[in-house]
């Protein structure tokens, strides 16, 4: 019996490092997985030799219409959704502030703050009006320690 039997989780970030390894351990563990990321080959990489157990969507997570559609069709295939692990992430830009490209500023906070909000805004109702539920929000050592040299 795995720790997540039955359940049904959605993974941001699922096409690659912790993200992968995450929709494996799911399916390992006995859950039904839905995974998105931006990158349609490596998403069906990681899906593949899972059988079915984890169904990837091809969604970026800054997208509030890609949350409404994850969302929708997931609770559309599997009546309920028990965990949320937001995951997706990237660099951000670095350097002194004067250098910092604002573009690439909007960028991060979109990947790393909005897009947590948004699954949170959009899986928290489908969770309260089941009763349970768990969100997981993955984060970085990077806020604890700097990158060499960085100032």
């Amino acid at each position: 019996m795995g720790l997540v039997d039955g359940k049904v989780a959605i993974i941001t970030g699922g096409t690659s490092g912790i993200g992968a390894r995450t929709v494996e351990l799911f399916v390992e563990e006995g859950a039904q997985v839905v995974f998105t990321g931006r990158r349609a080959a490596e998403g069906a990489a990681v899906a593949g030799p899972l059988g079915g157990k984890a169904v990837f969507m091809q969604a970026d997570a800054t997208s509030e219409a890609d949350w409404v559609r994850v969302v929708g069709e997931t609770k559309a295939k599997f009546g309920r959704i028990d965990c949320l692990f937001n995951n997706a992430g990237g660099p951000a830009p670095t350097g002194g502030i004067a250098s910092v490209p604002v573009d690439g500023f909007d960028a991060a906070m979109a990947l790393l703050v909005r897009s947590v909000m948004l699954g949170m805004k959009h899986v928290a109702p489908v969770m309260v009006a089941q009763k349970s539920g768990a969100i997981v929000n993955n984060a970085s050592i990077a806020a604890h320690l700097a990158g060499y040299s960085s100032s």
